[in-house]
């Protein structure tokens, strides 16, 4: 991406680390920020930062209905607009759900999770595919989380939910009328966010070999955050712009420095799907 070009940015959960951090980045590059807001709390915090408000010239904050179909389908109708206007929309929109065995977790609690990772995500397409027919380019970020490929222990809700995510980045890439629109999901590595944290104060309900892996990596936290935006960076840039549907690793799959062939060998291949298929 050419910093140098000022863009207009989308984000959906920015009080998140990962939102709240690559908001920061994005506002430090000049860029306009259009920062979506569930509740008072999150507006209260944005409205607080230190950064923010220095950078409030930059800002939109808008409040949206999580919860209610009704008032979503309003709220997205009165700013579509904005999301006209957008060129990247990120949305890290996310909770971790409870950290127990699948037979022993509260099925109100499921569906919860269920609603906040995945069929938040389902509404908010099926909602703002209207706008999007004669948008000249959009790129759509999500995140998976681990345990999308691999097994977690105890934490089921959360990983069934973001391999549903990671189909759903594939389907949407593919159904899509409009190809210019572009959806893709990024695995970030560890943050030290307040997930992390949750999982090491209830350490005795995760398996000592996920708590030493935190343990060893979540020193690279800044690290794996600015990572993510170089990820974003090149997906948004000439190099990148015809990757879509795929699940990548920003913090191991280094894709900015793929050459041209092996770039569109990925495009039609399964390299980065779920099915994670290897290729020379």
């Amino acid at each position: 991406m050419d910093i140098k070009k000022k863009l207009n940015i989308t984000v959906f959960g920015p009080t998140s680390k990962i939102g709240l951090e690559l908001t920061k980045k994005y506002l430090d590059d000049g860029n306009i920020l259009n920062l979506f807001y569930r509740n008072r709390k999150a507006k209260i915090s944005l409205k607080k930062n230190s950064f923010i408000k220095k950078k409030i010239n930059q800002v939109r904050l808008i409040k949206y209905n999580f919860s209610n179909l009704k008032t979503l389908k309003l709220n997205l109708k009165k700013n579509k607009d904005i999301i006209n206007k957008t060129e990247i929309i990120i949305i890290t929109t996310a909770e971790q759900g409870e950290i127990k065995n699948f037979f022993k977790q509260s099925i109100k609690k499921f569906y919860d999770t269920f609603y906040t990772n995945f069929f938040f995500y389902v509404l908010l397409f099926k909602n703002i595919n209207q706008f999007l027919n004669k948008k000249k380019k959009l790129l759509i970020i999500l995140f998976s989380g681990g345990g999308s490929t691999s097994y977690r222990e105890n934490f089921s809700s959360y990983s069934l939910t973001k391999i549903c995510l990671v189909k759903l980045t594939e389907i949407l890439s593919h159904e899509i009328k409009n190809k210019n629109i572009r959806f893709n999901i990024l695995a970030p590595g560890i943050i030290d966010s307040p997930m992390t944290k949750k999982i090491l104060r209830e350490k005795n309900k995760v398996s000592k070999k996920e708590i030493l892996k935190l343990k060893r990596n979540i020193k690279f936290s800044d690290i794996n955050i600015y990572k993510l935006y170089k990820t974003i960076n090149f997906l948004n840039s000439k190099k990148g712009n015809k990757i879509s549907g795929k699940l990548i690793s920003s913090a191991w799959d280094d894709i900015a420095k793929y050459d041209k062939k092996t770039i569109n060998k990925l495009i039609n291949s399964d390299k980065f799907t779920l099915r994670r298929k290897e290729f020379n």
